[in-house]
């Protein structure tokens, strides 16, 4: 006989109380209470019930004259909490009692330590005897027993070892490999890999009851080292996946239920070594582990959603791994798998893969992470090049601009720059000395009171460029302009044209008709100037667009950048083109009606005083009635310019606000209406400034 399973030939007395005593068990009253009613695997699920297991060994002749010793083996695998196992002779006297322990460290002289199986006794066959066994276990209780003889129990036991042996040797393999590799890279994730890994292996030794090999002689560490591993395997993955997928650089608030599991994970660790009762820590990590295994779920699924290639990986790997660890969890803590080899085996078969693929995973990241450096010195070969090409443009612009500068400063070209509320920004020379005026006495002053004619005031409207959308290159020529000087009136022919887009401004030059050269220049060496910043505004907008990631991976290329920033809005006032998207316009619709509608139920005002008051919008004459067609524009989507100035916006509703800061009467919830759509204007435009 090599082995025979006792499953057909034990009873059993369940004791729910666990409260039973050796002697109350072994009395003659309770024989009655013994029975064979139990599963025949003898799984009994999830139960804190105590086992009274009984044995009746009646030796052949023939096996007691060999006196060849057999193996009485509880499991596997162990049951996790205190065996007791009782040796009675043919008179019910007790030969041996012994106490068996997965951490234990002391041993009685018949217990035989394995590493693969459960707990062994050495009987020898010399007289019928009686066996009693109890146990209990705080998770599935699954415990065969098995009758050896000694040759075949160890021919068993070196492919158990064999397959054991695999299992630490690759663990311990990985863990050497990604400490050297740390030791060399540097690299953080390698040092949590490290110890998730080594937590691994603790969590194995203590659940097969391998730590009794590592000979500490302290039943009182041995025991509380294995419930610690466990809250060590908690905090370990969770470091490692928060590190691994860098939570914290895209999910702020994910980072920090992260750190939070982390701190609940290092108390139950205290839990697991402080206190004599394992109750508290057993129940505890039990909910907890549900609670992390959730987010290391919430983590993955968030990051693929995301497109992050790590968190598909990560998911893939974990994924591998979690099917054994599924299957040996249900078959060794909730008993739904029947049990073969594979199922219990299949936790350790699982954390090995997924152990073993982590390392490979963190291989593939490193690897990775050198090809988007290689692609990031190629940007940055490729910025350095473009930011030449745009220093070179902005050179020339500044020349340009300084050449035009000096010109209109020292010439005597009549013109004059008018904003879109018609008031005047820049005089030339010689439009002050034909009108005998100084350039302090122009300044801010309504275009509009120049004209000597105010009987026919529609001869100069601004509102007749600004209604072809913003995108005219036509400029309108004024017959007979009256200009009332100093001294006298002065008739003269203008042209007036729109010079740029994005914070545009009007010029008329002025033309005495006795002098007709040079007329078109000004206008045309003002649209050059306004094209080539346009075009240095588009490459602006090209250079912004760039990953952050390759801009922060090139700092010194980040920093001549942002000088060409700055020497392009010193150039252009204040950047490139802001693009009109819906969110945009329906972002400029809102201020811009809020800001009326505050405007007006305050002053009692309407929006032509609104023009004329913050001299930001023009005002027409239509029918003999005042109008604000150009302001109007922005109130609909209908009528809403193709290229609108969010700039004029922004100035109008920061206007009515400083109106209206020190009143009372209004409304707060309109009044913080408009501060709010100006904090969204302020947001959707902040690229354009930067």
């Amino acid at each position: 006989m090599e082995s025979i399973t006792l499953a057909e030939h034990v009873l059993l007395l369940e004791d729910d109380s666990a409260s039973l005593s050796f002697e109350e068990v072994s009395s003659p009253a309770s024989a009655s209470r013994f029975s064979r009613n139990f599963p025949e695997d003898l799984d009994f699920g999830y139960t804190d019930t105590a086992l009274w297991f009984k044995l009746d060994l009646d030796w052949e002749a023939g096996l007691v004259d060999e006196a060849t010793p057999y193996l009485l083996e509880i499991g596997p695998p162990k049951p996790t909490d205190d065996v007791f196992v009782w040796i009675l002779d043919s008179d019910g006297d007790v030969l041996e009692s012994m106490y068996m322990h997965n951490n234990q460290t002391e041993f009685h002289p018949r217990e035989v330590r394995t590493l693969p199986g459960g707990f062994v006794v050495r009987l020898q066959p010399e007289s019928d005897a009686t066996i009693y066994i109890r146990a209990t276990s705080f998770r599935n209780f699954h415990v065969p027993l098995t009758l050896w003889s000694e040759t075949a129990f160890k021919r068993n036991e070196a492919q158990g070892i064999l397959i054991m042996g695999l299992f630490y040797g690759t663990i311990g393999i990985m863990v050497l490999y990604n400490l050297f590799l740390y030791l060399t890279v540097r690299d953080r994730n390698y040092i949590y890999y490290v110890a998730y890994a080594a937590a691994v292996l603790l969590v194995y030794l203590g659940i097969n009851g391998h730590m009794v090999f590592l000979d500490l002689n302290d039943n009182y560490v041995m025991r509380h080292l294995s419930g610690a591993s466990v809250a060590l395997l908690s905090v370990t993955r969770l470091q490692f996946t928060r590190s691994f997928l860098d939570i914290d650089s895209y999910h702020k608030v994910l980072g920090r239920v992260f750190s939070v599991l982390i701190a609940i994970a290092a108390l139950l660790l205290l839990l697991a070594v402080v206190p004599e009762d394992f109750g508290l820590f057993q129940s505890s990590s039990l909910i907890f582990s549900f609670f992390a295994i959730g987010a290391i779920i919430y983590a993955m699924v968030d990051g693929v959603v995301r497109g992050h290639a790590l968190a598909k990986l990560y998911l893939l790997v974990t994924l591998i791994g979690e099917i054994g660890v599924i299957v040996g969890f249900g078959t060794l803590v909730l008993g739904v798998f029947p049990h073969n080899w594979f199922t219990d085996n299949a936790l350790f078969l699982g954390l090995m893969a997924e152990t073993v693929l982590f390392s490979f995973a963190l291989a593939w990241r490193f690897r990775l992470l050198e090809r988007e450096k290689q692609l990031v010195l190629q940007e940055k070969a490729r910025l350095e090049s473009e930011i030449q090409q745009f220093q070179l443009a902005e050179q020339q612009l500044k020349q340009s601009q300084n050449r035009l500068h000096q010109i209109l400063e020292h010439s005597d070209l009549s013109l004059v720059a008018l904003n879109e509320a018609g008031y005047i920004t820049f005089a030339s020379h010689g439009f002050c000395s034909l009108l005998g005026l100084n350039k302090a006495d122009l300044q801010e002053t309504e275009f509009a009171r120049l004209l000597a004619d105010s009987s026919n005031p529609e001869q100069f409207v601004l509102g007749n460029l600004s209604g072809q959308d913003d995108d005219s290159e036509l400029a309108m020529t004024i017959e007979n302009l009256a200009l009332q000087g100093r001294d006298a009136e002065i008739v003269v022919r203008g042209q007036l044209a729109q010079i740029g887009v994005e914070d545009a401004f009007y010029l008329l030059v002025l033309n005495d008709p006795r002098h007709e050269e040079g007329s078109g220049d000004p206008l045309l060496a003002f649209r050059m100037m306004a094209q080539a910043r346009d075009r240095l505004g588009s490459v602006s907008k090209q250079l912004q667009s760039l990953e952050p990631l390759l801009i922060d991976a090139a700092p010194q290329v980040r920093r001549e950048l942002q000088q060409v920033f700055e020497s392009l809005n010193s150039l252009t006032g204040n950047g490139s083109d802001s693009p009109t998207s819906h969110s945009l316009k329906s972002r400029l619709i809102e201020t811009m009606r809020l800001a009326v509608e505050c405007w007006e139920m305050y002053t009692g005002k309407t929006k032509v005083e609104l023009a004329q008051e913050s001299k930001l919008w023009a005002i027409v004459i239509d029918n003999g009635r005042l109008r604000t067609r150009t302001l109007d524009r922005y109130l609909g989507e209908e009528s809403f310019p193709k290229r609108p100035r969010w700039r004029q916006v922004a100035r109008t509703g920061y206007f009515v606000l400083a109106a209206i800061k020190d009143k009372q009467n209004l409304p707060a919830e309109t009044r913080e209406a408009l501060k709010y759509s100006l904090l969204e204007l302020q947001a959707l435009t902040s690229g354009e400034r930067s």
